[in-house]
């Protein structure tokens, strides 16, 4: 099956000082599947929000290819591929009504008249679950939940095909978050829509998604399916994140991994750069680079020992 998405070899430097530069994405592959929700998890500062940039086009790869329906992605693509940001409030333009930041992409794509335009915006204001009064309403006067559903409406007025959701309910109470996330599966459905679902939040991940792949420092370090990653980690990454998410049973024993460092170190020239954290280091790791190798079907991992064991 071809993938509507195909992410190879991609690779974003930042500087970091004088000559100093640092990988914020380090040759990562990605096949996303039409239909499918895909998962994009790590810490702070792991890459997935400059990757889902670069996935929209509002960032450039040092390296690498981008590829929609086997087409390499060139601007006129970029309508096909959307973005709702983490912070709406800040991705909404103050000085325009909700009417005007739904029509304004319309505009732009040269779609329709004004009436045409205002006829499809009603629509999908609709379908998001707003009121046609949110029309001539301003940023500041809606709900945090409200934003969110006015910025992903913005995305679906031009039809697209794939949206990249970057923490999109991080900002939200759990019952907005509930509800948000309610609508995305509606959408999904009933418009034939594929997500790339970046989120810190691991029990939404499992939720809401088919796939995951495991990001730290820029690189892909497991992927396959979210039962699977989430079930049986192979990766000592990936077991520390689940570790340390929040458990609801009081007499759920305490975490066997424990990081060795809170703060993200920088990326280490040779060798695995998690391995100055990993409690099952050896020598090896500080001088070779763990490649993505197969696990069990669909299941990947980039670790010296997981290729010999699990890690249970």
């Amino acid at each position: 099956m071809e993938a509507i998405l195909a992410l190879k070899a991609i690779e974003a430097v930042y500087s970091s000082g004088t000559h100093r530069f640092v990988k914020a994405v380090d040759g990562v592959s990605i096949a996303i599947f039409a239909g499918e929700t895909f998962g994009l998890v790590g810490e702070s500062g792991s890459g997935k929000t400059t990757l889902g940039k670069i996935v929209v086009g509002l960032e450039r790869p040092c390296r690498g290819s981008l590829y929609y329906k086997g087409r390499r992605v060139d601007p006129a693509f970029r309508r096909e591929i959307q973005m709702v940001f983490q912070d709406s409030a800040a991705a909404l333009n103050p000085r325009l009504s909700v009417a005007d930041l739904l029509e304004e992409g319309l505009v732009i794509q040269k779609i329709g008249d004004r009436a045409e335009r205002m006829q499809r915006v009603a629509k999908i204001l609709a379908d998001v679950g707003l009121d046609k009064k949110m029309l001539k309403r301003f940023p500041h006067q809606l709900s945090g939940g409200q934003r969110q559903r006015v910025a992903l409406a913005r995305t679906l007025v031009v039809l697209p095909s794939v949206i990249v959701l970057d923490e999109p309910v991080s900002a939200l109470d759990v019952t907005a978050s509930t509800r948000l996330l309610l609508l995305l599966a509606r959408l999904k459905e009933a418009y034939g829509l594929t997500y790339l679902f970046i989120s810190h939040n691991l029990a939404v991940v499992l939720q809401i998604c088919e796939r995951v792949a495991v990001m730290y420092l820029g690189k892909i370090v497991e992927t396959g399916k979210v039962e699977t990653v989430f079930k049986l980690p192979a990766h000592p990454y990936t077991r520390m994140l689940l570790d340390a998410h929040p458990q609801p049973d009081p007499m759920k024993k305490m975490p066997f991994y424990q990081l060795a460092e809170s703060k993200i170190l920088p990326s280490t020239a040779y060798g695995c750069g998690f391995h100055p954290r990993c409690p099952k280091a050896a020598l090896r790791c500080q001088s070779v680079a763990p490649a993505l190798v197969q696990k069990s079907e669909g299941h990947f991992v980039a670790c010296h020992s997981a290729v010999k064991y699990s890690i249970t």
